[in-house]
């Protein structure tokens, strides 16, 4: 007849164990009751509930925090609440086996959270049928800072483990590379866990002040030198992956993250230029504008040389024009000269008159003339005649004078007449006759034939009496005539003296 033997204690006995009044019950007599059988608290489990409910020794409270953090966030609490309503049904009684493993995994847990040795016995393992200790993985993560308590570690189960990391001090996170079930951590990620581990190495007292700071705060924890030695620990190789070189990831954190201004702006042209292109695309206008204006201009000029013109005429859409005008004045010429080439004729058009008076004088007086005369002539009628309308003298003489004569040619006939009369009074006599003077006759006589009585008779009595001569000379005699009879008689009697005899013979009488 096969005897058989039953590994369960009965409730009395549970409620002795619970209560620690049968811490002996493992071997011996003392305290079991009569006919209790020897074993019949298992050895380990009385050791554990003994730790469990002992007083507290110095130095356990150590990990608690840690330990918690770790808990709390590798099962987040919103995974607990039940998927459909359950219907209620009548009431029983719990089993002894039930009873008895509901409050050993209560006893269990508050020794994890005041024992600091049991904090690292297991990793935490949720079922379907409750939480559970399981061997064989500590509660681990990369070393922190003398002081601190750091936990990292993973949770198997229905839910998807998240990286964990705590410090009870310096609050610095340490980045695990990838999460429980396999799933890599995003850059973003990796980043704010490297900014607040640097913040952690280099104490609490700069921590704070730099979190405290904002941004300004963040960029200058990813500026540290700290940094590097964090770096080399391996959660964090991905981002030296991702941009190639260690003294490039505070610039990638930097975009990742959002901030304004650059953190090591020296290094920033190490980034390659796609992960700059997206980055900067990514970014709002008021963090584009701060990212720019940070950089030097060496690093400016080579950062948007390399961004093609689909990711440039993205950057100057989204820049608020003031901000554009910045950036752009601040180009050397031929830098200047390959943005502006490479942007798309609709993005130069809307860009360009936008720009601040000030900073659009600057760009086109540094521009180069053949790329000037290759901006310009992108520009309808409209776009054209507020960007010259709106440059001062100087400014104006300076973006006309020695561009190539078709470039010029097809400004001048490009703009509407009155605005062209608003252009040519503006110059001074020298730079007026230098324009005029490059035009061919064809062109000339084009120009002066459509410009109001008004702005006609300024640009002739401004011009000097040889350049005038010499520019009416060069034009048919039928356009002469058409030019001369839009002018008022006091503006003709006075160039009696000046026109010679043959263009004299041409004046109205």
């Amino acid at each position: 007849m096969r005897t058989r033997h039953s590994h369960r204690i009965t409730r009395r006995t549970a409620g002795r164990l619970l209560d620690g009044t049968a811490r002996h019950l493992a071997g011996g007599t003392a305290g079991r009751l009569p006919g209790e059988p020897a074993g019949a608290g298992p050895e380990h489990l009385i050791r554990v509930l003994s730790a469990a409910t002992a007083p507290i020794r110095e130095g356990e409270l150590a990990g608690e925090q840690a330990a918690m953090a770790a808990f709390e966030a590798s099962y987040p609490l919103g995974a607990l609440q039940p998927s459909h309503v359950v219907t209620p049904r009548k009431r029983t009684m719990f089993n002894l086996p039930q009873l008895f493993t509901v409050k050993v995994v209560a006893w269990s847990l508050a020794g994890l959270a005041t024992a600091g040795g049991a904090a690292t016995a297991g990793t935490i393992a949720f079922t379907s049928s409750g939480p559970a200790a399981t061997g064989g993985a500590s509660v681990s993560g990369p070393a922190v800072p003398s002081g601190s308590a750091g936990a990292g570690g993973s949770v198997s189960g229905n839910v998807p483990a998240q990286p964990v990391a705590s410090s009870a001090r310096a609050g610095g996170p340490a980045a695990t590379g990838s999460s429980g079930a396999g799933a890599p951590v995003s850059p973003t990620r990796l980043c704010t866990e490297l900014t607040t581990k640097v913040a952690s190495v280099t104490g609490d007292a700069q921590g704070a002040a730099n979190t405290a700071a904002g941004a300004a705060g963040v960029a200058a924890v990813l500026a540290n030198p700290a940094l590097t030695q964090v770096l080399a620990t391996p959660p964090f190789a991905s981002l030296i992956s991702a941009v190639g070189s260690a003294t490039a990831v505070p610039d990638y954190c930097g975009l990742l993250m959002g901030l304004p201004t650059v953190p090591v702006p020296a290094a920033f042209t190490q980034l390659p230029a796609s992960v700059v292109g997206h980055a900067l695309a990514a970014l709002p206008a008021s963090d584009l504008a701060g990212v720019l204006r940070s950089l030097p201009t060496a690093g400016l000029s080579q950062t948007l040389g390399e961004l093609s013109p689909a990711q440039l005429s993205s950057v100057f859409t989204t820049l608020p024009a003031s901000a554009a005008g910045s950036v752009l004045s601040e180009l050397p010429a031929s830098p200047l000269a390959g943005v502006l080439t490479a942007l798309p004729a609709s993005s130069v058009t809307s860009l360009l008159p936008s720009l601040p008076a000030g900073d659009l004088a600057t760009v086109l007086t540094t521009l180069p003339d053949a790329a000037t005369g290759t901006v310009l002539t992108e520009l309808p009628a409209s776009g054209l005649s507020s960007v010259l309308t709106g440059l001062p003298a100087p400014a104006l003489g300076n973006a006309l004078t020695g561009l190539p004569a078709g470039d010029l040619s097809q400004i001048l006939t490009t703009l509407p007449p009155s605005s062209a009369g608003s252009v040519l009074t503006t110059l001074p006599a020298t730079t007026l006759g230098s324009v005029l003077s490059a035009l061919p006759a064809s062109t000339l006589g084009r120009v002066l034939g459509s410009l109001p009585a008004g702005d006609l008779s300024t640009v002739v009595t401004t011009l000097q009496p040889s350049t005038l001569r010499s520019l009416l000379g060069s034009l048919p005699s039928g356009t002469v005539t058409q030019i001369l009879a839009k002018l008022p008689s006091s503006v003709l009697s006075g160039l009696r003296g000046i026109l010679p005899s043959g263009i004299l013979a041409q004046l109205p009488v």
